[in-house]
């Protein structure tokens, strides 16, 4: 079985949401906008370190943009990287395997890890990240145990009636020159070679909870958690369909990849 760190942490979030997605296979036709903000961002912060600047970007004058000059101007300077995007597949056990996509390597060796917020950076932000399972994961792939961990905060501003689309992007732009550490932030974040392998077991328990519960195809065990309904401030994307679904119905609001359950077949409890 293959499995990514964000599969797990849905399984772990919400059952009912895990069993929409990842057997029966229903994707949502439109993103969310936080994901459309977030992607976008990736791309300009990958096409910066692939040609050290930010010209001529499609996204221009955008608030995505805007916080890639940010970081360009806070965050850049600060470390080097030699690998943008790296893909893993490291093997759990014989029959399953962990994958995913770091977001870079530095040139010192340590992971480099970018994210997007709607929140200032502060206290608990910080504490936050003490519980975050996707560094683990990434630290238990690599055998890394240091990371550069980059966030930026999402400009408030709205654009003014009188105001050009150049004039609100530098308005954006300069929004994060006062009071820099709550809205854009490196910070270095390490673990233990004991705190990994605590992790490990934990996934493999987690991943063999996911294939007992995939092959008895119980679907009362897919139970929903309300706690995650408006996980981020926003609707779960599955809710138009999350106590009513039913599978011989078609829904405008997903489309259906029949392979995806197939894909992730239970084999042999361990």
């Amino acid at each position: 079985m293959k499995v990514s760190i964000s599969r797990v942490k849905l399984f772990k979030a919400c059952r009912r949401a895990y069993w929409l997605k990842y057997v029966q296979g229903l994707e949502p036709v439109q993103r969310a906008d936080a994901l459309e903000t977030g992607l976008t961002y990736h791309e300009l912060i990958e096409t910066l370190y692939k040609f050290g600047d930010l010209l001529d970007v499609e996204e221009q004058y955008s608030k995505e943009q805007a916080m890639a000059v940010a970081y360009q101007k806070y965050i850049y300077p600060q470390f080097a990287m030699r690998v943008v995007e790296e893909w893993f597949e490291y093997p759990l056990n014989t029959d399953d395997t962990l994958i995913g996509r770091i977001d870079g390597i530095a040139d010192d060796g340590w992971l480099v890890e970018h994210k997007t917020t709607g929140s200032p950076i502060g206290e608990d932000y910080e504490y936050s990240l003490q519980w975050d399972e996707q560094i683990l994961a990434y630290m238990l792939a690599t055998g890394a145990r240091k990371m550069w961990y980059t966030i930026c905060r999402k400009p408030t501003l709205r654009q003014k009636k009188d105001e050009t689309q150049e004039e609100f992007f530098q308005r954006m732009v300069d929004w994060y020159d006062e009071d820099t550490d709550s809205k854009i932030r490196l910070l270095q974040i390490s673990r233990t070679d004991e705190e990994v392998e605590q992790f490990r077991q934990s996934l493999l328990a987690t991943v063999w909870e996911m294939k007992y519960l995939q092959n008895v195809q119980d679907e009362e065990r897919f139970y929903c958690n309300p706690q995650h309904c408006m996980t981020w401030g926003r609707r779960c994307e599955y809710s138009p369909v999350c106590l009513t679904y039913n599978p011989d119905k078609d829904y405008i609001e997903f489309t259906k990849n029949e392979e995806r359950g197939r894909n992730y077949e239970f084999s042999e409890i361990r």
